[in-house]
């Protein structure tokens, strides 16, 4: 259970709560509509209070976050946890753990070493993980902790990903546009099709080795595979990347990690910058082309 607790300011004097938890407060629509039906979900200056009913400067919200999480397997494998608050967790996910479980997989995710995390702290949230990686991808994952942060974060966190690309992108900067769709549902492959996701993605050759650069990428969009596809697209496929036509003589996944998240904090709005250190294959590949 998480309680927030805020203080009306002037700018909603006489406007009605709701105005207020979505606009001051960062509620969104669904957020609100189960605080309502919560005991004690809403209150204004200790009584419960319906969110038509108007708010005056310095009123004081109680918003009290209830959850009851899907039970889910519980895994103690070691994972680094880079940033943690009541409210947000960011781990450093290695390279072979899928972020989710899925039919198949029910067991070794990072929302099951979450669930273990939450068990040892003797609390039970629901995992909300805002940037999925890719199973042999590593890197920054944020898992949101609670409703009210996962709806304020959601297509707001800036991701910073380092892949080391076969060749060099000509030009050494820009911007790949190009739809991204799946022809098989039963086949992972994605590539460029017309009627494909909108797919965009900002590239800079930050250095560069025999054979190969290293390459950072910012996101616009989050497609499936999005920087493996818009490289291979280019004629440039990651580094190890077998699904892309990537090589593989000095890596055995593909070269990708996400470096960095940028985002506000939920309760706040901190501006937070977590790092992400590179596993030791990114390493060995980096200091490969730095030595070039």
């Amino acid at each position: 259970m998480r309680v927030l607790n805020y203080t009306v300011p002037p700018e909603y004097d006489g406007r009605k709560l709701l105005h207020f938890l979505r606009g001051g407060a960062g509620c969104s629509y669904s957020l609100v509509r189960s605080l309502k039906t919560c005991p004690g979900g809403i209150l204004r200056n200790g009584q419960q209070v319906r969110t038509i009913d108007r708010v005056h400067t310095g009123d004081q919200i109680k918003i009290t976050l209830h959850d009851t999480p899907k039970p889910l397997e519980q895994c103690s494998l070691p994972v680094a946890i880079l940033y943690e608050d009541d409210d947000l967790i960011v781990y450093n996910k290695p390279s072979g753990m899928a972020c989710h479980p899925v039919r198949s997989l029910q067991q070794g995710t990072l929302a099951n070493v979450f669930a273990h995390h939450c068990a040892e702290q003797g609390i039970a949230q629901t995992c909300h993980i805002l940037n999925r990686l890719d199973r042999d991808t590593t890197g920054a994952v944020l898992i949101a902790r609670n409703a009210f942060a996962a709806a304020a974060l959601t297509g707001r966190v800036e991701k910073c990903y380092i892949a080391v690309a076969s060749g060099t992108p000509d030009p050494v900067s820009g911007i790949i546009d190009l739809p991204i769709g799946q022809p098989d549902r039963s086949d992972p492959h994605r590539m460029v099709l017309p009627d494909g996701q909108r797919a965009v993605t900002e590239y800079t050759v930050i250095a560069r080795g025999e054979g190969c650069s290293v390459v950072r990428c910012r996101l616009q969009t989050g497609r499936t595979h999005q920087i493996r596809v818009h490289l291979s697209q280019i004629g440039c496929p990651l580094l190890g990347d077998l699904l892309y036509g990537g090589p593989q003589e000095w890596i055995v996944r593909q070269a990708l990690h996400c470096a960095s998240l940028s985002f506000a904090h939920p309760v706040g709005g901190n501006p937070l910058v977590v790092d992400a250190p590179f596993p030791q294959d990114m390493q060995n590949l980096l200091d490969r082309c730095e030595k070039s």
